[in-house]
């Protein structure tokens, strides 16, 4: 095998040839774990145990006519989705890979040109209470490319927190829900809460709190204020929990509430719910669809409400989708509740008519 250095912390190994295609992909394989294992094992250093992990991709050149800058970047490619795949692994490229590289660098093209073509709309999904009356809205995200087509917030967000572009998408994401907010209120229709997703990158930048101030100044009075609430990941909020509690608490003395979305999906849950100055709990759609499945499911449910109520917290269940979800949230103490049971998400105009009927209803 050749081995060479092509810059910062990254090799390359090229072997021999083999006689099939099968056999280069077998013994291809067996060396990179060969490898892997012998890259993890202890170093002792001045008497120090020193640990390395390594990603590894691996591509085959079974064309003669492939230059060598081509099967470089497809073992990049292989070793970079290893790394986002949680590191320590190794992955064979192949063309189904290559097609979702090629499908996330489009994205990340065209998400540069969205807000400027006006590509990106809000919609808002009613919350309603256990009357089954709206009281507040989660604010959803939206993306119509004319060469993409519809994509959805769980494929362009993640790749906008990568890039950078959230930053500026946040921005307009939170200045159009607060003109919405006091355009609602200027009409005479109120609710107790307007649910926003907020990122750890927006929520950790040092201009995050004089960005949601200036806004709150501009479009809402403080009693609007206090009906913003900041949604945040659970599988998010590791990164810095003392700069996270810092910035959450200056901007709860604005009134602004926070939330945990997707609770239960992620990891030392309770122990971020002990450090963490939030005021409502969401419980993750995954559970809500497993409450007519299994009876794990059912206590599941139960456990969280539980751990909400005795911390004092409000509970939304989102993904209510029938009758039994909603009967058994409602009678084990759930809040708030929102799913396509009640209603999708709507656009403003038609959101506003439902919470105009609502409020006569």
């Amino acid at each position: 095998n050749n081995v060479s250095r092509l810059g910062g912390d990254e090799f390359c190994v090229l072997s021999k040839p083999y006689e099939t295609k099968q056999d280069c992909i077998d013994e291809g394989m067996m060396f990179a774990q060969r490898l892997l294992d012998t890259i993890k094992e202890i170093y002792i250093i001045d008497e120090h145990h020193l640990y390395i992990s390594a990603s590894i991709g691996v591509s085959l050149i079974n064309n003669l006519k492939m230059k060598a800058n081509t099967f470089i970047k497809e073992a990049d490619i292989a070793m970079y989705e290893a790394k986002s795949q949680g590191r320590d692994g190794i992955i064979l490229f192949n063309d189904a890979l290559s097609m979702r590289v090629e499908r996330k660098l489009e994205i990340e093209q065209l998400l540069h040109f969205a807000l400027k073509n006006n590509e990106i709309t809000l919609k808002y999904q009613p919350q309603l209470n256990t009357k089954e009356e709206v009281i507040g809205c989660e604010v959803l995200v939206r993306w119509h490319n004319e060469k993409l087509g519809n994509v959805g917030p769980n494929e362009f967000i993640p790749i906008s927190e990568q890039t950078g572009l959230i930053l500026e998408l946040g921005y307009f994401i939170l200045e159009e829900s607060f003109k919405t907010l006091q355009e609602w209120d200027q009409k005479g229709i109120m609710i107790d809460q307007m649910s926003i997703n907020i990122s750890m990158r927006q929520l950790l930048h040092h201009n995050f709190i004089h960005d949601v101030q200036t806004l709150c100044k501009t479009y809402l009075n403080p009693q609007l204020c206090k009906k913003i609430v900041f949604e945040m990941t659970e599988t998010s909020v590791a990164e810095d929990i003392q700069a996270l509690v810092k910035n959450i608490n200056i901007l709860k003395n604005d009134g602004i509430r926070f939330s945990i979305d997707d609770f239960g999906t992620g990891y030392s849950s309770l122990s971020y719910l002990r450090q963490i100055p939030i005021d409502e709990l969401k419980i993750d759609r995954s559970f809500i669809m497993e409450l007519e499945k299994s009876q794990e499911g059912r206590t599941m449910v139960k456990t969280i409400i539980n751990i909400a109520q005795n911390l004092h917290l409000s509970i939304v269940a989102e993904g209510v989708e029938n009758e039994f979800q909603k009967d058994f949230l409602i009678n084990n103490g759930c809040d708030i509740l929102q799913g396509f049971y009640f209603d999708e998400a709507l656009d403003k105009a038609n959101i506003t008519v439902k919470m105009v009927l609502s409020t006569r209803g």
